[in-house]
């Protein structure tokens, strides 16, 4: 980086917007950068409803203010016009407008607003707006159409920046966006290295600790795929079928009927040989006792687990889908399948598992690039020059306010 707009002259303050209660990888990533771009120069505070995240934040020791906000609908939600009364679009941007005249109320006290999840996209725009505040709009969303998919560009054509976490992400945004860098996230390579896996942890994983262990690590969601990770495990053959899988993860998004159903069949199709271990926080010792990490989802950003496996030294297969074939090349740093095609899947299972050289040259290649291409430092440096440029333009943009009122 070069120039003066990449340094901050001085602390930059940022009011962090979420409507989002609970910590996932992206969560989880937002609170790991906030004391690395502090010492940038950059300080989040985060404006949040009370729960898990605030929770999570205010215990890494970073500042945080409660601000209630409207419910909204389901953003994530395709499907054009057709797919919801006219009046639910009306009711959604009522309920915008009155999140953003209480975001706009804190944001006068901030250099700039981050806007850091979905639902407060729009309304973090709108309330930056109108404090006259730089604003940022950070997305790790895939939105493949409808009402959410408009409100999500019609913030970032009006924020002053935006970040995608992969270019899969930024290409959802349309041509309007504004000032859109992809800044992939990072990982910690120091946390996530490979080494020996702890056997007490394995046993934990699996009732039968010497078979081959594969493992799907996030929330457990219909869009992530377990389903189809639990059909393409019934499907295996040979020495391969005595494979194990640990499902390390919770509910997010879903409902306790979809997670009912899951278990239900997992549980039919594989017996013992499946274990639903819920979330963990040892997730570098989970990810060192398996021998492969599979993504199978069919709308996956970015795909946190899989960097961080390959960090690890575990091979990984993924899903053509979404971010994930920007950083897992098919045959040399993991395998990828197409969503949503147990077959596929489990012949790439059969494939991997049969073959100790091939993991053992995907494992070391994913090693390489998360050293070469994935080091937190440079993601740091990335995203507060983002505030550094917002925040050096608004003078500018001020003045010319101010010219125009005259």
């Amino acid at each position: 980086m070069t120039g003066v707009e990449d340094t901050p002259a001085r602390p930059i303050s940022v009011l962090v917007v979420s409507h989002a209660v609970g910590v996932w990888g992206a969560q989880l990533r937002l609170i790991g950068y906030a004391p690395h771009l502090a010492e940038r120069g950059v300080r989040f505070t985060l404006a949040a409803p009370p729960g898990e995240l605030a929770e999570a934040w205010v215990e890494a020791g970073l500042p945080h203010v409660a601000l209630e906000l409207p419910p909204h609908i389901d953003l994530r939600r395709a499907g054009g016009t057709g797919s919801r009364r006219p009046t639910a679009a009306l009711r959604e941007a009522a309920a915008q407008l009155r999140s953003a005249r209480r975001i706009a109320a804190l944001a006068a006290g901030f250099d700039v607003v981050l806007s850091f999840n979905l639902q407060a996209h729009l309304e973090s725009v709108l309330a930056a707006r109108r404090a006259r505040r730089p604003v940022v709009v950070e997305v790790v969303d895939l939105v493949r159409g409808g009402l959410g998919l408009r409100f999500l560009r019609l913030a970032t054509a009006l924020a002053d920046a935006t970040i995608a976490n992969s270019a899969a992400t930024a290409a959802t945004l349309g041509p309007r966006a504004r000032s859109v860098q992809v800044i992939h996230p990072g990982v910690d390579l120091e946390r996530f290295a490979p080494g020996p896996a702890d056997a007490a942890v394995r046993a934990q994983l699996t009732a039968v600790p010497e078979a081959p262990l594969v493992g799907i690590v996030g929330r457990v969601d219909p869009r992530k795929g377990v389903g189809v990770l639990v059909e393409a495990m019934a499907r295996l053959e040979g020495p391969a079928a005595e494979a194990r899988l640990a499902v390390v993860g919770d509910v997010g998004i879903g409902t306790a009927e979809d997670t009912a159903a899951l278990r239900a069949t997992a549980h039919r199709l594989l017996g013992d040989r499946i274990r639903f271990v819920g979330r963990r926080r040892d997730v570098p010792e989970i990810l060192r006792a398996l021998d492969v990490l599979v993504s199978a989802s069919y709308a996956e950003p970015f795909g946190r687990a899989l960097l961080e496996a390959q960090a690890s030294g575990v091979p990984v297969i993924g899903t053509r889908s979404g971010g994930v074939p920007e950083f897992v090349e098919d045959g040399v740093t993991g395998l990828l399948v197409p969503p949503l095609d147990p077959a596929a899947l489990a012949a790439a299972l059969q494939r991997l598992l049969g073959d100790a050289s091939l993991r053992d040259r995907l494992a070391a290649a994913g090693r390489a690039q998360a050293e070469r291409r994935f080091e937190l430092a440079d993601r740091y440096d990335a995203v507060a020059a983002v505030y550094a440029r917002a925040v050096a333009r608004q003078p500018r943009r001020a003045r010319r306010n101010e010219g125009k009122a005259t």
